[in-house]
Formats: C-alpha cells, sequence, structure tokens
C-alpha cells in the first residue's frame, strides 16, 4: 500500500511540475492562422483560446496571420476590422474565467480586447506581407496601414518560413 501512494504521490508531482517545463526550456508554439471570420468563425474564437493557454504554459508564443484569416483584420469602411467588436458568448467568458483561474471581469468582452490581451500577455503576432499585397490590402510590402492590429509584424515568404521551421510545436486554424 505504501509503495503505491509512493507512487502515485510522485506522478502526481511529476504532473503538477510539468507546467513549467516549458518555460524553462524556452519552447516556442507558433499558431498559424489561415481561416477567415466569415468563412468559419470557430476557427480564429478557437485559436485565441489555445494562444491563451499556450501563454499560460509558459510556452513563448507566435501568431502567423495568413491566407484568408488576413482579411478577418482588414480595415473596413466603418474604420473597423470584422473581429473587434465581435462579442464572445458569455458561456464561453464563463468557461475560460474557470480554466484560466481568472475573475470574469478579466475575461475579454469582445475579440478585440482578447486579441489586445493576447499581446499584452507576449504573444508576437506576424502577417504575410505578400499576401497582404496580393489580396489588395497594402499597396507595398511591408507595411500594415490598412490592418486593425498595428503591432503584427508584417514578414517576407522566407521569414515565413523560418517562423515555421524554428517552431518548436505547430497549430493551424
Amino acid at each position: 500500500m505504501k509503495i503505491r501512494l509512493i507512487v502515485l504521490l510522485s506522478a502526481a508531482l511529476l504532473m503538477s511540475s510539468s507546467a513549467g517545463l516549458y518555460a524553462a526550456n524556452g519552447d516556442t508554439m507558433l499558431f498559424h492562422l489561415k481561416t477567415g471570420l466569415k468563412h468559419d468563425d470557430a476557427q480564429i474564437c478557437v485559436a485565441y483560446n489555445a494562444i491563451w493557454a499556450a501563454l499560460d504554459e509558459g510556452l513563448k508564443v507566435k501568431v502567423l496571420v495568413d491566407a484568408d484569416a488576413i482579411n478577418t483584420f482588414k480595415i473596413g469602411w466603418r474604420g473597423k476590422d470584422d473581429i473587434e467588436d465581435y462579442k464572445i458568448p458569455e458561456n464561453l467568458r464563463q468557461a475560460l474565467a474557470g480554466q484560466f483561474s481568472t475573475p470574469i471581469n478579466k475575461v475579454p468582452k469582445t475579440y478585440g480586447q482578447f486579441l489586445n490581451q493576447l499581446h499584452d500577455k507576449g504573444a508576437k503576432f506576424y502577417i504575410n506581407s505578400a499576401f497582404l499585397v496580393v489580396a489588395k490590402i497594402e499597396d507595398q510590402l511591408g507595411t500594415v496601414d490598412n490592418i486593425s492590429a498595428k503591432f503584427f509584424q508584417p514578414v517576407s515568404l522566407k521569414e515565413m518560413i523560418r517562423l515555421r521551421t524554428g517552431a518548436d510545436y505547430y497549430m493551424v486554424y
């Protein structure tokens, strides 16, 4: 009986200390956002939740906005993007508060607030500069004049490849 208890306690200690493993190792996780809000709102919305979880686990988080997802952050005729005022459902806010042991008043109410919170927590955001030009969102490479999140760093195709090959973990949405 004592051996079982020691084994169980050892396993519990190992599992509880594993949360800090990523921070100690400096592992990087790349989230590749490719699906636009208009085509499937669940993709980007779920990605934000996973980004928060990765940050909470101590991973270095990089987010590459690419393909149709770029259109989600394009400034429209109202001077805003498609997701900025998109409300987070209250039941999801409650679930996030519980999962992250965060008071409900600290959980964002809109995805625009959520994006800023993820950036403030340390997530680094990159955007495919070539696709911005191809999609006629920007006139020249390296600009984000027509993108709502000014902290998005435009990257070249080669830089995108380095982001992908330099990541320890990779998720696509």
